[in-house]
Formats: structure tokens, C-alpha cells, sequence
């Protein structure tokens, strides 16, 4: 979806700055405006965590242990999607697999199935009173637990199985923009398919899989609805529990502000590893590189292709399909939680529509400041895109109840926790499509004395509009599948769909959360089709 490399505002042609005292004004107003956003409920996060007389709510042992185990299924959740990926990227990228676009355009189906999801419908799968254990109890006549996904290693799974298209998706990008003569002359060498991607293939993929793979790090880094419902104790189930449970707001705030710090300490960690050396091929190529003859191994590859895609989209949907039950109970589920249905549509509606709006004039105004300015901005938008759901939820509750309380307890706090996170997809979509825009455009409109919001309104919003389409769609789907945040900021009453899901499966209602999870992929994968057909045809 989007990449949590550095996010850089700077057009290739640098603008002149707009003149008069009301743009500066404005480009100033902005700027303090996203630093409001965002770094307020870190820095009173930070402070909460601090306190003098509060560390002893959380021990040291406490957070070594926490910290081991976050780490490992972080760390395991993302080699498994590397597994998963790499193959499957070169397979239908690289080779004459059979129904190779089919098989890509189903592999970014797991984004659409948030993992809380697909942890719930392998819950009903795998769990100790799950179909396979009924099967093969009265395949064997034995009543025993033959199989069961609670613990760390179905957290590792589940986390796995749908992440991987965070990697599969960059990795594929980059197959394709790489120049194959280096692979052909190495072929023609004499070398084996294998010592090519090996020696080859898989150091100019270096990037490519580091970033996709810190993608898929930080989302099981700061996941809470799978952990939590497979029964993973981390961070985030932590911070959740010492909220709800022990009402301990100085305990959830230490372990907050170090999930933060092993966060930023991962990104700066991406960052150095990949600053250190360079990846670029020497020559260049329009041409596509030709499909590799998989000869015998042709079917095999297509198993092995069909076995990645079951495990992530045909078993999930397989499973709540079945689990719905009958047209007439999926109909009555649908009218009896009817007002979750638009909550969520609502709320991710109106955050989306801001988004796109700030997007738009945050990645405009940064073409005409210093780049200094422009990257503090930018690193500013950055760090709220790193910030776990909960940790985020936390802060927001501490500054807001303190600070804000008319505000604390509304959808609004909802829509800036959605704006805070999410922001930065709109963002650099837009200025991704403003820096493809010849600056002349805007110059010439700029010499016939039009203001810059005029320029903005006539010239520049029409040419990038099915961007600005494009990232409200992802905004949407964000929002729409976003849990950890909304479990804890949401007003009484007003809960939506991921909560739904959330506490039907807790609470054992497999039929109802099989529903309303078949609706929450229906809103969000809808979307994301639209934006695939978008990018087909280089819309955006």
C-alpha cells in the first residue's frame, strides 16, 4: 500500500517561492498545524512515561520479556513473508507460470483481509474446537486437540501469510524495471537458473525486500487484533490490557514509549542499512525481460504458487463463507448491525475526504518552501505513520482527557487519530503526481498573475484528480480495517465494523463476526480495485 521510506516533498525542478506575505502566512499556518497534529500526544506520551514515581509500575524483567517476544514474532512473522514472497514475485514475474496474472492480481487480495481477520478465521479452522480438530477426531474416532493456533508460532503464521504483499508488491515492481540483459549474460555463461537469481537477481532485489520487508516488520510490530486473539502477549496486547483491565494509564504509557522507541530505533536502523551502499544497474532497458521455460517444473511452480494463495485468500474466505451460514441469517445480521455498517463508512469517508484535502495543499506548499522546512514537515507527517495504533490511541486519550476533554469521547478524536496515521498515504501519493506535472505549467499561470490557491484550484488539482482519487481510496481502506486506535478512542456506542468483528470473535460468535468480516473485506477490497484498475491504465 504505502512505503515507510523516508518521504521526500522536494519536486525534481525546484519552484520559486510564492511571493507575498498571505502565502507565506498560509505555508507557516500549515506547518504548525501538521507539528499540532502530530507531535502533541508524543510528547505528553513521552512525558506520562517519564514521571517521576511511576516507573515501578512496569519492571524491567516485564519489558525484556515483552520486548523478546515482540521482537521474535516481528522478526519471524516477516522472514515467513519473505518465504512466501520471493518465490511467488519471480514465479509471475520472471517465468511462464501458468495463469501468472490471475495469480498477481489474487496475490494483493490479503491486503483487503485485515489479520485480525484471517487470525479469526484460522482460529475457526485451527483452534482446539475448530473444523479440523472435529474432522479428524471423527476420522479417528479419538476425541483429542490434534492441532491448535493459539500461542506464538500461529502468531507468526497468521502475521505472515498477510503481510507478504507489502514485499510481493515491491519485489514484483522492481523485477520489472530491472535491466534482464544482466541476467541474460549470465545465463549465457553458462550459469543455472538458481545461481542467477542468486548471484544476480537477488542483490539488485536488495532494496526492494528491505523495504517491503520494514513494511511488514512494523505492521507486526504494532498489530494488536491477531496477537491478542490468538493469545500473543506483546506490546500492544499489554498496553490494552494494563488501559482496560488494570486501569494503570502510567504502566501502558511506559510500554507505549518503548514500543515508540524500538520503532524509531528500526526505521533509523532501514535507513543506515540501505545508505551504506548503492544498488543501480549500469544500463538501462524499456524492453521486458522474456519469460523463463519452467519446462517439467511448469505445474510444480503453479502448486506451489496455488498453495500461497490458499493459505491467504481462498482458505480465509473459504471459512467465513462457511461459517456465515444461510442467505437469510447474513441478511439479518446485515439489518440487525446496520448502524456499525455506516459508522464505519462514515467515519472512514470523512477521514479519507480530509486526508486527500491536506494532502493536497501539505505536498503543494512543500514545492515552494526551503527543503529544510519541507523535510521537517515531511518527517513530521512520517513519524505519525509509525506510531502503533494503540501507543497512538493511548496518547490521544491522555492529552485529550486532560487538555481537551470536550473533544475526548466524539468521532472527532476518531478522525484525528485516522488523520494522524494515515496521513501520509495522501500525502505522498500527491506529491508523487504533482512532481510528474512540467513546473512550467504552473509558471506560466503564475506570470499571468493568478494566486497560488488559484493556480492550485484550476491547473494543478484537475491534472492530479485521479490521484487525489486514488489516495482517498487508501485512506479509506485504512481506516475502514483500522482496530487498535478505535478499540480505545471510540465513543459509547459507537463502534464499527473491525470492532464488531473484534468482539464477536472474543466472545465466541463466529457466525455474526464471519458477517460483518465478509463486509469489512467487501468496503475495503472494492476500493482497492478500483485503484489497481487505476495504476493498469497509469492513471495514477
Amino acid at each position: 500500500m504505502t512505503q515507510a521510506g523516508p518521504l521526500t516533498l522536494a519536486p525534481a525542478t525546484p519552484l520559486a517561492p510564492a511571493s507575498g506575505w498571505l502565502p507565506r502566512i498560509g505555508t507557516l499556518a500549515l506547518l504548525v498545524g501538521v507539528g499540532l497534529l502530530v507531535l502533541p500526544p508524543l510528547l505528553y506520551l513521552a512525558a506520562a512515561a517519564v514521571k517521576a514515581g511511576e516507573l515501578g509500575a512496569v519492571t524491567i524483567g516485564s519489558l525484556a520479556g515483552l520486548a523478546f517476544t515482540t521482537l521474535s514474532l516481528a522478526t519471524l512473522a516477516t522472514i515467513w513473508a519473505m518465504l512466501l514472497a520471493l518465490p511467488l514475485a519471480w514465479l509471475v514475474i520472471r517465468t511462464d507460470l501458468p495463469f501468472r496474472t490471475l495469480c498477481r492480481w489474487l496475490a494483493v487480495i490479503p491486503l483487503a483481509i485485515p489479520s485480525y481477520i484471517g487470525a479469526m478465521s484460522y482460529i475457526a479452522l485451527l483452534g482446539p474446537v475448530g473444523s479440523v480438530n472435529t474432522w479428524l477426531s471423527a476420522l479417528l474416532g479419538t476425541p483429542q486437540q490434534w492441532v491448535n493456533i493459539y500461542g506464538f508460532w500461529g502468531g507468526v503464521f497468521v502475521l505472515g501469510v498477510f503481510t507478504y504483499p507489502y514485499i510481493f508488491l515491491l519485489v514484483s515492481a522492481a523485477l520489472e524495471a530491472t535491466n534482464p540483459a544482466v541476467e541474460e549474460t549470465a545465463r549465457s555463461l553458462g550459469d543455472s537458473p538458481l545461481g542467477v537469481f542468486r548471484r544476480v537477481t537477488l542483490p539488485m532485489l536488495r532494496p526492494s525486500m528491505l523495504a517491503g520487508g520494514l513494511l511488514a516488520f512494523l505492521y507486526a510490530l504494532s498489530d494488536f487484533g491477531s496477537p491478542s486473539l490468538l493469545r500473543v502477549q506483546v506490546f500492544t496486547t499489554a498496553i490494552y490490557h494494563q488501559l482496560n483491565t488494570r486501569f494503570d494509564q502510567a504502566a501502558a504509557a511506559m510500554l507505549s514509549f518503548v514500543l515508540v522507541l524500538i520503532t524509531i530505533a528500526v526505521l533509523i536502523g532501514q535507513h543506515m542499512l540501505l545508505h551504506r551502499r548503492s544498488y543501480v544497474t549500469i544500463t538501462g532497458t524499456a524492453r521486458l525481460a522474456r519469460p523463463l521455460h519452467l519446462g517439467r517444473w511448469r505445474w510444480p511452480a503453479a502448486l506451489l504458487a496455488g498453495m500461497v494463495l490458499s493459505l491467504s485468500v481462498f482458505i480465509p474466505l473459504g471459512v467465513l463463507l462457511a461459517q456465515t451460514g444461510s442467505l437469510s441469517h447474513f441478511l439479518e445480521v446485515v439489518r440487525e448491525q446496520g448502524d456499525y455498517i455506516k459508522n464505519s463508512l462514515l467515519i472512514a469517508g470523512l477521514a479519507a475526504t480530509l486526508a486527500a484535502i491536506l494532502g493536497l495543499l501539505i505536498a503543494f506548499t512543500a514545492r515552494h518552501t526551503p527543503p529544510r522546512i519541507g523535510a521537517l514537515q515531511s518527517g513530521t507527517i512520517q513519524i505519525g505513520y509509525a506510531i502503533p495504533g494503540t501507543v497512538l490511541g493511548l496518547s490521544l486519550i491522555l492529552l485529550y482527557n486532560t487538555y481537551i476533554p470536550w473533544l475526548y469521547g466524539t468521532v472527532g478524536v476518531l478522525v484525528v487519530a485516522y488523520l494522524i496515521r494515515f496521513l501520509t498515504q495522501s500525502v505522498q501519493g500527491v506529491d508523487a503526481a504533482l512532481t510528474g506535472i512540467n513546473p512550467h505549467l504552473e509558471e506560466a499561470a503564475r506570470s499571468l498573475a493568478a494566486s497560488p490557491w488559484r493556480v492550485l484550484r484550476r491547473v494543478l488539482a484537475p491534472l492530479v484528480r485521479p490521484t487525489l482519487f486514488a489516495v482517498w481510496a487508501l485512506v479509506f481502506i485504512s481506516a475502514m480495517k483500522e482496530l487498535d486506535a478505535t478499540l480505545l478512542l471510540r465513543p459509547a456506542g459507537f463502534d464499527t465494523l473491525p470492532v464488531r468483528v473484534y468482539i464477536h470473535t472474543v466472545e465466541a460468535e463466529y457466525a455474526r463476526a464471519a458477517v460483518m468480516a465478509l463486509l469489512l473485506i467487501a468496503f475495503t477490497a472494492l476500493p482497492w480495485m478500483v485503484v489497481a484498475r487505476l495504476r493498469e491504465k497509469k492513471l495514477v
